[in-house]
């Protein structure tokens, strides 16, 4: 046998390494957008935003909010949830007080009555879906609240170790630093509550020679240039403005890596270069995407281990794109973020009727909106707050435009992010371009993405109404499980009831509708003895963000701010208490839930009998009464065969299930009204032959004595809405009145809406406080056009 040719197995070796090449890299440009797309499909994103009427509080105020939910990739309400959850909570993230908030095309606002019991501090405000409970609560809406306790003795602050300590974390622009290769290195100096704080500094090497100095530019954010001569480690020495110094690692430098470097010109080209040292010629990837959108997907063969990207900003999405790159095996290597100022904005503009006004006087303003420079308006839906500034309470730096566009988008506290909308130019781009470089995007982990993870979702999105849940458990064994029946009762003349079965690790859920208030439910299960307990799991999340709440205090200078705002919550809680608490009656559909029944008997239009059993033998003909291994049972007439079911029907008493035996032994002198359905009527996976319901005259289910395996407890359903009180003075006399008026706030409105015209009219009425009044216009439009807009007015002795 002749031996083979080295040149032949030479040239099969290297036209088989080229194929492997090319292959890996077609796999990049298809499996990666591939399974991008197939990951951001089955992890559809909402975001919530709440527009709060002001950031300061007393204890016995209300707190007046509106919900904003928007599709996470589009930025347009979205109608996905029905419910919102809001929470305010404490530093020991223990909840002070929570609501269901019902949503109606993205949209739902309420308040909060803080309680006098409360304690003087900083709160969290945060709010979620429960589709959002599946995701990490970094994702979940946050943002800081104080409260005052006026009516309890403010303790002196405690001693806060923490208030000197300080954060210093450095940024490598695409990830790594890598041996000889220059790269932008960003910075940010923290104090313990994520607050910035300026500092000056110098890299040293080893050998304590200066390599750099650099400064922070804005919110203890800056960057600068270094080549790290060798793998060696280098530290920084910090100088803070209060003197005190601080030395830090620079992150380690590699022998051999990847380097991302971004440059923006001024023809709308930005430059990518990605340095790949001791990785020659090996193809790179290049992915961009914005808000689970894919924008870019190019690959490149280095020349001399060096790739160049150039991309045209106009093919790139507004707000933050996330650009990462990926070597020939596919893995990431470089990653970084890019802001491109939103295009999508909502104009809008108020004038009002005179700069300043008198007590108790009139005040018009006309609102005006429209999309960006455009000239004709846009109908948009708008939430306002008037409200007095002062030493407590001042301008929210917060806003919905900056809330998604950045805050929602960065991973941890973005500090005054309305700034980055102020204004444009050199100032504000380099700004941006630092929190860019030092806030990694907290949404997206490309182990998930590129293994196709996909973890089981514990939490369903609420399509249609608040999901009631619960699970059945042994006392002794939690191995133990069985598919049972569970039915669930809210009692009441409205009624609601509802069934379900528990799935195998013995789950259930009731998808319950136009639920308002706190009521008692009822839940009983069918199947399981007395070794088995029904536990209500708590709806609202048990996840917390890590972001910390700054430290509370209040100057002594302050004491005579708060006494007045004090009165003012005070006199206007004893004089329109009954204004206060005034609620909107929801548009709710009261009929039942299986329809018009066969037949309606009033109690009291017939001869009152003491038994069940007499009344339903007596006058009640669709309604047999048959004994049946040994017990008395309710049979309904079936008309199509015209006999009697042979099972028994659904039997209901105020909504709450119950069996023959305790329905023949109620007293029917308390039952006003008794409906009769002949039908079969099929609800969920049930199908009941008939259904019998009883109704008293309250509603209350008064003096029924339920299975002892029943559970009963108090819920809160959907927040029922409050009517914002504004004193009216239309004439002369209401301005006479004798009844003090000290709002500081003003007014309240989560519904302006404008017309297609982009105009809307809001009046109201000054009190008797004078001082600097700001009025905060805060909204979207159909389209996700997003804006915001605060002016100011005085109100004096005019």
């Amino acid at each position: 046998m002749k031996p083979f040719n080295h040149i032949y197995i030479s040239t099969i070796l290297a036209s088989l390494q080229l194929f492997i090449l090319l292959a890996n890299a077609q796999n990049a440009t298809t499996a990666i957008p591939e399974r991008f797309k197939q990951y951001t499909n089955s992890h559809q994103q909402e975001k919530l935003y709440v527009h709060t009427d002001k950031n300061f509080y007393l204890a016995g105020e209300l707190l007046w909010f509106k919900i904003y939910n928007v599709d996470g990739a589009r930025y347009q309400p979205v109608d996905l949830s029905k419910i919102a959850y809001v929470e305010i909570l404490d530093r020991d993230n223990k909840p002070v007080m929570q609501a269901k908030i019902a949503l109606i095309k993205g949209k739902g606002n309420g308040s909060f009555y803080l309680p006098v019991s409360v304690n003087s501090g900083n709160y969290k405000l945060r709010a979620y879906t429960n589709w959002m409970k599946n995701f990490s609560a970094a994702y979940y809406f946050e943002k800081p609240v104080t409260i005052v306790n006026t009516l309890k003795t403010l303790s002196p602050a405690a001693a806060d170790t923490t208030t000197k300590q300080y954060q210093v974390v450095f940024f490598p622009e695409g990830g790594n630093l890598v041996k000889e290769v220059a790269i932008k290195v960003a910075f940010k100096v923290t104090d313990a509550f994520g607050k910035g704080i300026d500092c000056k500094g110098i890299v040293l090497s080893d050998n304590n020679d200066t390599l750099v100095s650099f400064q922070s530019f804005k919110f203890g954010m800056g960057h600068f240039m270094f080549t790290p001569a060798s793998t060696q480690t280098y530290k920084a020495v910090l100088t803070l403005p209060d003197g005190r110094s601080i030395t830090q690692q620079l992150p380690a430098a590699y022998e051999q890596g990847y380097v991302m470097q971004l440059e923006e010109d001024a023809s709308d080209v930005i430059k990518i270069t990605v340095t790949g040292k001791a990785t020659p010629n090996q193809q790179v990837f290049l992915f961009a995407h914005s808000r689970q959108v894919m924008q870019i997907a190019e690959k490149q063969t280095p020349a001399n281990g060096i790739a160049t990207f150039s991309i045209n900003k106009n093919k790139l999405a507004d707000g933050i794109t996330n650009i990462t790159v990926f070597n020939e095996q596919q893995q990431p290597v470089c990653e970084r973020l890019y802001f491109k100022r939103p295009a999508q904005v909502l104009s809008v503009t108020a004038s009002s009727n005179a700069p300043r006004y008198g007590n108790r006087k009139r005040v018009a303003f006309t609102v005006n909106t429209k999309h960006g420079n455009e000239q004709n308006g846009v109908a948009a839906d708008l939430s306002l707050a008037v409200y007095r500034l002062d030493s407590l309470q001042t301008v929210d730096p917060n806003s919905l435009p900056g809330y998604l566009w950045l805050t929602s988008e960065l991973a941890g506290n973005i500090e005054s992010p309305a700034y980055y909308f102020s204004a444009t130019g050199d100032e504000i781009k380099e700004a941006t371009e630092n929190l860019l470089l030092v806030h990694g995007w907290r949404k997206f982990n490309w182990d998930l993405v590129l293994n196709d993870k996909h973890p089981a979702f514990e939490f369903a999105p609420e399509f249609d109404g608040h999901i009631i849940s619960g699970q059945v458990k042994h006392n002794t064994n939690p191995q133990a499980q069985s598919v049972i029946d569970a039915f669930l009762s809210i009692p009441g003349i409205q009624l609601q009831f509802y069934n379900t079965r528990t799935n195998k690790e013995g789950r259930f859920y009731f998808d319950v509708r136009d639920y308002y208030g706190q009521n008692e439910i009822i839940v009983q299960t069918e199947g399981p003895d007395s070794n088995y307990r029904v536990d209500i799991l708590n709806p609202f999340s048990e996840r917390y963000s890590d972001q910390i709440l700054p430290a509370f205090s209040l100057p002594a200078t302050q004491q005579y701010m708060l006494n007045e705002q004090s009165i003012g919550m005070q006199v206007l809680n004893t004089y329109e208490q009954g204004k206060l608490s005034r609620f909107a009656v929801p548009a709710i559909d009261t009929f039942p839930f299986y329809g018009k029944p066969y037949k309606v008997y009033k109690l009291d239009d017939y001869t009152r009998f003491t038994t069940m059993e007499e009344v339903l033998r007596e006058y009640v003909p669709e309604v047999a009464i048959r004994r049946w291994g040994g017990q008395l049972h309710l049979k309904v007439f079936d008309f199509d065969i015209r006999d009697f079911y042979p099972s028994d029907p659904l039997i209901l008493l105020d909504g709450v299930k119950v069996d023959n035996r305790i329905l023949l032994n109620y007293d029917p002198l308390k039952v006003n009204k008794l409906e009769v359905l002949t039908n079969k009527f099929i609800k969920g996976e049930f199908m009941y032959q008939g259904i019998v319901n009883f109704t008293t005259y309250h509603g209350d289910m008064q003096d029924l004595k339920l299975d002892s395996k029943a559970v009963i407890l108090d819920y809160e359903g959907l927040q029922l809405k409050r009517e914002f009180y504004s004193p009216v003075y239309k004439t002369e006399q209401q301005a006479l009145s004798r009844l003090p008026d000290f709002r500081n706030l003003l007014y309240w409105s989560p519904n302006v809406q404008t017309d297609n015209s982009g105009q809307a009219n809001v009046e109201f009425y000054t009190g008797d406080i004078k001082g600097k009044y700001v009025a905060v216009l805060q909204g979207m439009d159909e389209a996700g056009y997003t804006g915001s807009y605060y002016f100011t007015f005085d109100v004096n002795d005019k």
